[in-house]
This record gives C-alpha cells, sequence and structure tokens, in this order.
C-alpha cells in the first residue's frame, strides 16, 4: 500500500560534481571499482531519501517542534539525556525514544 508520508532527503544532486572528484583520491582495490561500478553510481546519483520506514530503518537523530522552526540533531545518548531530561537509556528502538520530547528553547 502506497501512502503519503513526510520524509527527509540529502540533496545529492548539489554534491555529485564534489562527490565524483572525491572518488579520484582513494586507492581503490579492485581498481575497476573506482572507475567503473562506483563512478557509475555516483554520476547516476539522484536525492536520496534516508529517512525512510521509521520502523524498519534507523533511528534518524533528529528533533523537532511542531511547526519545524526548531530542529536538534542529537549527537549521542548522553546528549539526549541532556536536553530531553528523559533519564536512563538502554534502547535506541522506536518504542523507546518516540516519546521522547526536547524542550524549545
Amino acid at each position: 500500500m502506497y501512502r503519503a508520508v513526510d520524509t527527509w532527503f540529502i540533496r545529492v544532486t548539489d554534491l555529485k560534481q564534489d562527490l565524483l572528484k572525491n572518488n579520484e583520491d582513494p586507492r581503490w582495490v579492485p581498481s575497476f571499482v573506482q572507475e567503473k561500478r562506483f563512478k557509475n553510481w555516483l554520476s547516476d546519483a539522484r536525492d536520496w531519501c534516508f529517512s525512510r520506514s521509521r520502523f524498519w530503518g534507523n533511528p534518524i537523530p533528529i528533533w523537532a517542534s511542531d511547526d519545524m522552526e526548531e530542529i536538534v540533531c542529537v549527537g549521542s545518548i548522553a546528549e539526549l539525556r541532556e536536553l530531553s531530561g528523559c533519564g536512563p537509556l538502554t534502547d535506541l528502538h522506536r518504542e523507546s525514544i518516540d516519546h521522547i520530547t526536547i524542550p524549545s528553547k
């Protein structure tokens, strides 16, 4: 079943030339991967939806206010605890963290 959902994208098309240039620097083993497989993949790269399905995907450490005016990217469990005051965390799966909020500044 397809349905419209909010998603987050990385604008890869704006980075494509830098990605291709940076692909020239490393030494690839085997070498054909650099000029064939990976370069071809980068040349055809499109904007990438990294949010995917929240249930099956990895948690994205971004908390946003309801009006999307404040967006916080949390760098660690310790930072999430500090910003939210949520107490000890041992599990970062959906059912353990989706209820956590970060107060507005």
